[in-house]
Parts: structure tokens; C-alpha cells; sequence
């Protein structure tokens, strides 16, 4: 069995998850921390622990996020956008539009029918829209920041202007 490990170094979180013959197997999530590099090898570490596996057993890696660079015994590095984009496609087809709120850097990623990124939008200013910036509003509005995501499905009119 062909073990694949996916590793994201985002500003504030490191994921790093490891599938086989197409579903997910473990995963693991810290603090990305001041040391990218560091933090790459003991997300991976951690995954492939749960697993009771090593590095030697998986078959390909690839790299992604903010600190990608960092990963020093990935296979390949690919642009976040990219891997959002593949991976929404992938979990929920029909899915056109996906909203990554990150620790710096908040994105919107339109898809097409393949799975395929055709355009896209950032902040242009760092945490400004990002987390931070949903925590604020859920204080405001007086919701739990969970609800947001479960609210915005109750939604009966698109955003104007995003096509």
C-alpha cells in the first residue's frame, strides 16, 4: 500500500496528514511556531506516529502553505490554492467557491466542474479578514465563532458581485 503524506505550514498552524488508496488515515495539527522546518518534521512525526509508521513507509510528500519552503524531505511543493482547490473538489464536487480564513491571510478560490483553481483573491494586508477578524465580529454580533460556518449555510441570497 502506497502511504501519501500532505504537509500545510501556515502561519499560525502546521497540518500534516497521511492517506492511502485515496482516504485519509491519520492527521495531525500543532502551532506552526517560529521554526518551520521544525515544526514540518514533527507535524509529519505525529501523523505518521498515530499510524505506527516512518517516513521510509510513505511513497510520496508534498509540501504546502506559507512555510512550505521549510520542508526539507518533501517530494514537491504545490501552491496552497492548488490543494484547496483539488481537495474541496474532491470532498464535495458540487462546490464552487471556497473561503480559507487563515492566521495572516484570508483567500477566496473559485472553482470549476474539474476541481480546477480559475481565479482567485487575497487580503491585501496581513490579518486584515483573517481570523482575528471573525473573532471580532462573533463577539460583536454575540455568537460562538463555531456558529459562523453553520449560520452562513442558512444564508438565502449570495454575495453580489462574486461570480
Amino acid at each position: 500500500m502506497g502511504y501519501f503524506l500532505g504537509i500545510d505550514i501556515g502561519s499560525a498552524f502546521s497540518k500534516a496528514v497521511l492517506s492511502a488508496d485515496g482516504t485519509i488515515k491519520t492527521y495531525a495539527i500543532m502551532p506552526s511556531g517560529g521554526n518551520y522546518k521544525e515544526t514540518a518534521r514533527a507535524v509529519a512525526e505525529e501523523s505518521l506516529k498515530k499510524a505506527l509508521l516512518s517516513f521510509d513507509d510513505t511513497s510520496h510528500t508534498v509540501a504546502t502553505g506559507y512555510g512550505s519552503a521549510a520542508v526539507d524531505f518533501s517530494d514537491e511543493t504545490v501552491t496552497d490554492i492548488s490543494c484547496q482547490a483539488r481537495a474541496i473538489h474532491r470532498l464535495f464536487p458540487q462546490v464552487r467557491t471556497v473561503i480559507d480564513v487563515g492566521g495572516q491571510f484570508s483567500k477566496v478560490i473559485k472553482i470549476n466542474e474539474n476541481g480546477a483553481a480559475t481565479n482567485f483573491i487575497l487580503n491585501e494586508k496581513c490579518a486584515a479578514g483573517s481570523g482575528k477578524f471573525l473573532q471580532v465580529v462573533s463577539r460583536l454580533l454575540h455568537i460562538e465563532i463555531s456558529d459562523i460556518g453553520p449560520l452562513s449555510l442558512k444564508a438565502q441570497y449570495g454575495v453580489r458581485g462574486l461570480r
